[in-house]
């Protein structure tokens, strides 16, 4: 337990010791992240924040806690979580393309599934139409499609080309840095140039969701210490983001 006393020494009461975010500079990371998201959206009046499964699914605490504190009176947001692995079409993959999609959830430690469970582009609109039919609703409005960290672009292609098929004219794409040169999707807002303490993975990662083939968004998973463990995750994102909130009130 973290300590908290008075200038006499004397100690006031115990804080509970942060799990997931040890560091003080991961855990002004998670504000800071959080806080450039919630004002992109709200400065390029962004109805819609689509988050991209695993590791950025915890960040919608931060980006609501902050939008909601800050902006009591606004609306927040409306925010959808996808499984990329589920808008992978077979006829757009040659075998080499699947080889590396299979090892990509090994080193993602994602569900190991057969390459065949690859589908259709027919069912996997037919999917991802029945799925987000409120976010279709509003394909004429722009969209911000984030992930924390994008290298190749192999992941968010599939993603991207659903939504310009489904004839969404604004859909943009977001992430902490900057893509690479020669990734095959750009990021059109990125907060900084400066890697984040914990990786790819600077809101942690969920594991309370599997990502699967079958599906455009992920299968929650029944495993109750996954589950557990992800909801002391959501609450510690909120902690640090509450934390923060009132230091900037103190420092103005």
């Amino acid at each position: 337990m973290e300590k908290l006393s008075n200038q006499s020494g004397f100690r006031e009461k115990a804080v509970p010791e942060y799990e997931f975010f040890k560091d003080p500079e991961e855990r002004k990371e998670v504000f800071e992240y959080s806080k450039a998201i919630a004002e992109y959206l709200r400065s390029e009046n962004i109805p819609n924040l689509v988050i991209i499964d695993r590791s950025s699914r915890p960040l919608y605490i931060g980006v609501r806690e902050y939008l909601k504190a800050k902006y009591p009176d606004e609306d927040v947001a409306n925010v959808y979580f996808m499984n990329p692995k589920g808008f992978n079409v077979r006829e757009d993959l040659d075998p080499e393309e699947i080889d590396d999609i299979a090892i990509d959830c090994v080193l993602k430690d994602d569900l190991e599934e057969a390459p065949n469970q690859i589908r259709s582009r027919k069912n996997v609109m037919r999917d991802f139409k029945e799925t987000y039919d409120r976010l279709l609703a509003d394909k004429k409005k722009p969209v911000l499609i984030f992930d924390t960290c994008i290298h190749s672009g192999d992941t968010l292609t599939p993603v991207k080309n659903i939504f310009d098929k489904a004839g969404f004219t604004d859909a943009r794409i977001g992430s902490v840095n900057p893509t690479e040169d020669d990734a095959k999707i750009k990021a059109d807002f990125y907060i900084t140039e400066d890697r984040p303490e914990k990786g790819c993975y600077p809101f942690d990662r969920d594991r309370m969701i599997e990502k699967t083939f079958d599906r455009v968004y992920s299968k929650p998973v029944d495993d109750p210490y996954k589950r557990e463990r992800s909801v002391r995750l959501r609450r510690e994102i909120k902690r640090i983001v509450t934390e923060y909130l009132i230091k900037e009130v103190f420092a103005e």
